[in-house]
This record gives structure tokens, sequence and C-alpha cells, in this order.
């Protein structure tokens, strides 16, 4: 594809579809290696128990993971970089409560691989197959049911956003309820594939009533004691949201996209991919806040060595 079609694609895209992520560019280029092995993560937070759910390994521009340059060219900056990221882990969590149990995100599919899977519309597909990079082995169902739990034992799954290295595996999941931000639950965002939604597909959005937790001012409680709460935390995606966990001395932020991992967050690194800079500043100062109190432990979905 020549250099004028890539730009003229690019701005039909715009960048909630660059946006979409975390993914492998197609087989033909550049054929996926096998996933490394990530050390899988099991925490507990007083009742709260916490399990990283791998479908497989993504890749993505440099400029991608880090803005370089004025905001207002970051869509051509990733678009024309030719250095990769190293391959990092697409994750989903899963969040078990004696009362609920919870899938955040649901990783990406191994559909990817089939030609055309992401030909919902041109722009949709120039940039999930030239942009990224997928090495997925298996969905989510397969992913909990090696770790023992059946997919059917999942109450609700709770969405950061609706890309698709985080929403693929809505099939393998489609019996529960999906919660998400009210914008994102609209889903008028571009960078999604909506042409592979589930039958009847109709997230639930939430509210955001449920007072301050931890450095928000905002948040809905997940399950019945509160220890389990979604946060807004923009920026990635405007309507993007976190997942913080907290038993009053420790916590755990299931952070999403909010940023590539802890680093970012702790020298205010904007990654190049934001659909709105300024609210993703804005959310990184608010990380920043809530990993101040020395007892919080930030899980992004894409970091391949957190600190646990």
């Amino acid at each position: 594809m020549n250099r004028r079609r890539a730009i003229a694609l690019i701005g039909t895209a715009g960048l909630g579809t660059l946006a979409g992520g975390c993914g492998v560019v197609s087989a033909v280029s550049a054929p996926s290696p096998p996933s490394p092995a990530y050390p899988p993560i099991d925490l507990r937070i007083g009742l709260v128990r916490i399990r990283s759910v791998r479908t497989g390994s993504v890749a993505v521009k440099k400029a991608h993971r880090q803005l370089v340059g004025p905001a207002a060219t970051r869509l051509p900056s990733i678009a024309f970089d030719p250095r990769w990221t190293a391959w990092m882990p697409n994750t989903a969590w899963l969040v078990e409560h004696p009362e609920r149990t919870l899938l955040v995100d649901t990783g990406e599919t191994p559909r990817v691989a089939e030609p055309g899977y992401f030909a919902c519309d041109g722009a949709t597909q120039f940039v999930y197959e030239t942009l990224l990079r997928f090495d997925v082995p298996m969905g989510v169902g397969d992913a909990l049911a090696r770790m023992g739990v059946d997919a059917h034992q999942i109450d609700a799954v709770v969405m950061t956003h609706f890309h698709s290295d985080h929403a693929g595996g809505l099939h393998d999941v489609a019996h529960a309820d999906v919660l998400a931000s009210r914008e994102s639950a609209m889903l008028r965002a571009p960078g999604v594939v909506r042409c592979r939604w589930p039958e009847g597909f109709a997230p639930i959005g939430l509210a955001y009533a449920d007072g301050s937790f931890g450095a928000f001012e905002t948040s809905h409680a997940l399950v019945p004691d509160g220890t389990v709460r979604a946060v807004p935390t923009p920026g990635h995606t405007r309507g993007h949201q976190s997942i913080l966990i907290s038993d009053g001395d420790r916590s755990v932020c299931l952070a999403g996209d909010a940023s590539f991992d802890r680093l970012q967050v702790e020298r205010g690194e904007v990654a190049g991919i934001c659909e709105d800079i300024p609210a993703a500043r804005r959310t990184l100062a608010l990380l920043r806040e809530q990993l101040s109190d020395g007892h919080t432990t930030y899980l992004a979905s894409h970091d391949p060595n957190p600190v646990v």
C-alpha cells in the first residue's frame, strides 16, 4: 500500500480506530512466534482472589506505546514507525469474590488469524491487519478451562473498553451480563470490531454512583461489600474504566490500557495511542496518587513484568 493511501485510511479510521490496539499484524507480513510463557499472577486481597487469564501475546509500534512528538501527529507517527515493541501479554483477569465471580475483559480470539476477520470496514481492517500484531493460541474459554474454571461460572464480565484485544472473547461468555462505562456501553466509539459482536449484544452502562474509592471521586460497586469497584480512567478511550479492589489495607488496580505498565504512570508518560490526551494525563495523575499510598499493586493488561 502506498504512503498516500495509508494516510487517507488513517484519516478515515481516526484515533479511536487506531487505538484498537494491541494486537499482531497479518500472518503474511509478520508470522507469529510462539507466545512467551508469562508467569501467572495469583493474588488475594481480603476475601477476593485475582488471577491472570492469558489468551496470547500482542505487539505494537513503539510510537503506539509511547507518545513521540506533538500530539497532533501521533497517528502518522504510529503508522510510519518501522519499530515494533517486544511481545507483551494479552491479559484478562478473573476476580473471585464469595458472592460474585467477575471476568475483567475477555482477551483476544484465535479467530483473528482467519482471513477477513477484521473486515468490518476498510479502515478497521487496514489498522488491525497492518499496524498491529497478534499471537493468540487460545480463547478466554479455553484459558479459563486450563485454570479449572468453567466459563459458565462467570457471573458478569466487566469491560475496561471494547477494543478487540479486550473484547474478542465475548462469545465465550455470552451468557453473562457485560458491564462497561456508560460511554463505552453506547458502542459508538471507533476502534471496535462491530461486525463481531455476539448476537443481541447489549452491555450495561455503569452510573459510578457509589462515592469515592481510593484516589477516585466516583466509583461503581461490583460486589455487595464494595471491595471491588469500577472507576473511571478515560484517555486511552473516552469511556475507559479500571477496576480497583481494596480491603482497606491493600489494593489492586486492574488498569486495562490506562497505561502499558506502572513506570509510565510514575513518569506521567502518555501512550501515543490515547484517544484523549488531556484526559489521559489526568488519569495518570490520579493513578499516581493511588500508587502513592505504597500499598497498591498495579496490573496493566499488557505488562509482561508487573511488580506484585
